[in-house]
């Protein structure tokens, strides 16, 4: 007798709960606190999908700014014919919460297809909700950035890397890893087309772009400013794979920045005195480089401090607020 094949992979049960509806079976979770929630099948329409689904970041994991059509094209070539899998969701208000399926969401909202739902009424919280969708996430393994993002969450909310690396069952290495990754500006990411590439090496060296060119008094928006040209000339040829593309975008963002910092260098910092003091300690002074410029002072008064930040904070206020 032939032993019985095992089914490798995402599953859902093949008999479903007995409803009223039996035609709109049911599939039920537990969650991990106990509690056990019922989804129903729904279909939302194309026109409907941006307007009645959405996706949180700190819920489902997923970064969304990196869901472009060249790291969804697995899915794309698909899902015009069929959804493998439903996406799973919670509603919310009118609206239905995507824990996950954001991919597939994506790649429907750029085919112009309908996304099919597994839905649920239950009450459930936001950390039953994170867990659960770190459960049934199976398709792809989440990147480095997305892990650093959802541990940013957490070390914002007041945890140390070691505490984080305990509560995740991470190695410190990984979280110090993944929060470098996390800490990449979105704007500089955009310039790649597919963010599956990027390796820890690649955001560490974005990263330490991004610093170098802060301390010089260099914007990020003029180093993007100067590779626009060459990447999108990168991002059109069709002779290039995934991983050539982004070795040549690395390339001009290291050269274009490097560029800039010897600039920065020929640009000499001007210091200018903001009061005069007996006292060679003491000083308030303004020091500006290009576009960059910074405030200065030693051995002030606290109350002189409280002043500064109170004007600050209200000078700002009144010309950045929306």
């Amino acid at each position: 007798m032939s032993a019985k094949r095992i089914t490798i992979g995402r599953t859902f049960s093949q008999t479903p709960v007995e409803t009223e509806d039996s035609s709109n079976p049911v599939q039920t979770f537990v969650l991990y606190t106990g509690k056990r929630a019922d989804f129903r099948f729904e279909r939302v329409a194309a026109k409907e999908i941006e307007e009645k689904t959405f996706v949180d970041t700190d819920t489902n994991g997923r970064d969304q700014a990196g869901l472009t059509p060249e790291s969804l094209k697995d899915i794309i070539r698909t899902i015009r014919l069929q959804q493998f899998f439903p996406a799973i969701g919670i509603r919310r208000g009118e609206q239905v919460e995507i824990l996950d399926g954001s991919r597939r969401r994506a790649a429907a909202l750029h085919c112009k297809t309908g996304l099919n739902i597994l839905v649920t009424d239950a009450d459930i919280s936001a950390e039953e909700a994170r867990k659960l969708a770190q459960d049934i996430q199976t398709a792809r393994e989440h990147s480095l950035r997305e892990i650093g993002m959802r541990l940013l969450a957490l070390k914002a909310g007041g945890l140390s890397q070691k505490e984080i690396a305990q509560s995740q069952g991470l190695s410190p290495a990984k979280v110090t890893r993944a929060l470098q990754a996390a800490s990449v500006p979105g704007e500089l990411l955009a310039l790649f087309p597919n963010h599956a590439e990027l390796t820890h090496p690649d955001y560490k060296a974005l990263l330490i772009a991004c610093e170098q060119l802060q301390e010089s008094g260099q914007t990020l928006d003029t180093l993007i400013d100067g590779l626009a040209g060459k990447v999108d000339d990168v991002r059109a040829s069709e002779n290039l794979a995934d991983d050539e593309i982004k070795n040549a975008i690395l390339r001009y963002v290291r050269a274009e920045s490097a560029a800039l910092l010897k600039r920065s260098v020929k640009e000499k910092a001007v210091t200018t005195s903001l009061w005069s003091f007996a006292d060679k300690d003491r000083y308030a002074r303004k020091k500006s480089r290009g576009r960059s410029f910074s405030y200065e002072f030693n051995r002030q008064s606290k109350e002189l401090q409280d002043e500064l930040d109170r004007v600050i904070a209200a000078t700002l206020k009144k010309h950045l607020a929306d």
